[in-house]
């Protein structure tokens, strides 16, 4: 017994359990319950279905953990997803699939770069920089499109874009693959780069990091940078998956990233926060989702309860600061 407790893998799964007993605990319940609303749950078949339509959520969360990390915050995730979206439907048509696709992801880095350049040399609020940009970029979306989607399957490339969407490695879905490989690179970022370790500073205390001579200006750009490339990609791959360009895309998506990122036991005001914990919370979400769909409640309720669960988890966040502090 001795032996096996000092085992690594033995003592880094005791720590990670201790520190992740709540959002496991509540993961594990949603399970329970989802399995006694319908037994469907547990086929191959939705588990399946669950993980695919987690991937775009799951992309979006990545980016937005690393933002609150910092203590700051993106609204304007869902409208990048849409503008990705529509413009990789409209790329297609007039360049390769893959310049497309390339260009798309950047849209949402170029959007990504502005909102840091507001918030770390201008000085303005996240909430308000990126509230504007949420207006601008889903604007720009229905510029783009004149307001009418965009169906892509007519397209010479399409078949390729619809096996992005809908095919497979084996019995892995490639949007499965994508959103575990973004994972990884999260935590490699987050835990191994000297970027993350700044990420996190910055969020415990950003004037230490100043006073350290960090140039932590130019630091906290590059999170927000990484939302929009990460919310990029997420649009590409939800039009591959649904076949259509739409500048609808991603509406409230910016509220599934956040009650996710924070439900996993990342801290609101920044500094505390891991992958392991937000991929909880994605799962989480995608659990009280699918329980609804499978009892056929309708959209507008499903909107309250994860309006509900959003002002739950950041009050909850609150409350485990102060008793930490």
């Amino acid at each position: 017994m001795e032996q096996k407790s000092k085992n690594p893998g033995y003592l880094y799964l005791k720590d990670f359990l201790k520190a992740k007993i709540i959002p496991i605990s509540v993961l594990v319940l949603m399970c329970i319950i989802a399995f006694i609303a319908s037994p469907i749950f547990l086929s191959w078949v939705n588990i399946e279905n669950l993980f695919v339509q987690a991937a775009t959520t799951m992309l979006v969360s990545m980016g937005m953990l690393m933002v609150i990390l910092t203590g700051g915050i993106d609204l304007s995730v869902g409208s990048i997803v849409a503008l990705s979206g529509v413009m990789v439907a409209l790329l297609m048509q007039r360049v390769p699939l893959g310049i497309a696709i390339l260009a798309s992801v950047l849209s949402g880095g170029v959007v990504g770069i502005v909102n840091g350049i507001f918030v770390s040399f201008v000085g303005i609020a996240p909430f308000i920089v990126t509230l504007g940009m949420q207006n601008l970029a889903r604007g720009i979306a229905y510029w783009l499109c004149q307001s009418q989607p965009i169906p892509w399957f007519t397209f010479d490339n399409g078949a390729a874009f619809n096996e992005l969407g809908s095919g497979r490695l084996g019995k892995i879905p490639y949007l499965v693959i994508i959103w575990i490989i973004v994972a990884l690179i999260t935590y490699i970022i987050l835990q191994h780069t000297v970027w993350g370790r700044i990420v996190y500073a910055i969020g415990g205390n950003k004037q230490a990091v100043r006073l350290s001579g960090i140039r932590s200006a130019y630091w906290a750009i590059l999170p927000y940078l990484y939302s929009g490339l990460c919310s990029g990609l997420a649009g590409v791959l939800l039009s591959a998956r649904l076949g259509v360009g739409a500048p609808t895309s991603g509406t409230s998506m910016e509220t599934d990233a956040i009650a996710a990122v924070i439900v996993g036991g990342t801290s609101f005001n920044g500094g505390v926060g891991t992958v392991s914990g937000a991929i909880i919370g994605v799962f989480i979400m995608a659990i009280i989702g699918n329980i609804l769909d499978l009892m056929n409640v309708q959209a507008y309720p499903q909107m309250m309860l994860k309006g509900v669960i959003l002002v739950a988890a950041v009050a909850l966040s609150e409350i485990r600061d102060k008793n930490k502090s």
